[in-house]
């Protein structure tokens, strides 16, 4: 079932909503900027409704820290919100939204859109799995050949071991999540039998290699290793990020499966 995560703090809206998506789709609510991104570090999702009047901030800045994070290619946001001047809607679909409803929304052309939305996803899935490109990295699936850009119209070549691409493949497949060892030994291996030392041998031969400028494997004690850009001195964490380090995310589950 496809999965919607709505980032909406208005009741009634929550309640329309959940009405008229529950019956066709997983839909998990939640209700600020913080909870919205717990949500999006701690699973996988297909649609992502947004709206941009939240208490902790405006949805516009989620949206603008997916694009630069390289998130959104993981999952189609909509933006429903009440701000409807064309201004503001170029500014939305500019900030990396798929689409954009006005409030108040006609709920059948919301299902519409949101069905045009997936026939879009479907139909760009193979195209779009034969190539990865996440900040300066280029993965090419069907050859496995790895580069990355140096420069205009310039790329690096990067020569992988069979074991190294399996890594990287699972690193970017789950950028920004932390991967534990054990993990990548099944990944690799596909056993559970094997030292976990080898894969940090592996890892640590992979991050020199990709260490072009824009990429960099980090790794938590005790938790794993996740892929993440290389901190900029410029980059500024948003206030609802820093938030949600200390403090516990008020979602709303719903669900019903057929």
């Amino acid at each position: 079932m496809t999965k919607i995560l709505v980032i909406e703090d208005n009741i009634e809206t929550q309640y329309l909503l959940k009405k008229i998506l529950v019956p066709t789709y997983d839909v998990t609510m939640a209700s600020d900027l913080k909870s919205a991104w717990e949500c999006i570090e701690s699973q996988d999702w297909d649609i992502v409704i947004l709206d941009r009047s939240l208490p902790d901030g405006d949805g516009l800045e989620l949206c603008l820290k997916l694009k630069k994070l390289n998130l959104e290619y993981k999952f189609s946001i909509v933006m429903l919100t009440a701000y409807g001047e064309l201004d503001e809607k170029i500014k939305g679909l500019s900030a990396g939204a798929d689409d954009y409803v006005v409030k108040p929304f006609e709920p059948r052309e919301l299902l519409a859109r949101l069905e045009a939305i997936q026939r879009r996803r479907m139909a760009t899935s193979n195209n779009f799995h034969s190539t990865i490109n996440l900040a300066n990295l280029i993965i090419n699936m069907e050859t496995h050949a790895v580069s990355a850009r140096t420069g205009k119209d310039q790329t690096t070549s990067i020569d992988l071991t069979p074991i190294e691409f399996k890594i990287l493949l699972t690193l970017v497949k789950n950028y920004g999540k932390e991967i534990s060892r054990e993990s990548l030994v099944q990944v690799v291996w596909d056993k559970i039998n094997l030292s976990e030392r080898n894969i940090d041998t592996h890892v640590c031969h992979l991050r020199k290699k990709i260490n072009l400028g824009q990429l960099a494997i980090k790794n938590r004690r005790n938790k794993g290793y996740y892929l993440t850009r290389e901190e900029q001195p410029s980059t500024q964490t948003p206030a609802f990020m820093t938030a949600a380090a200390t403090n516990t995310p008020s979602t709303l589950p719903y669900s019903e499966r057929n």
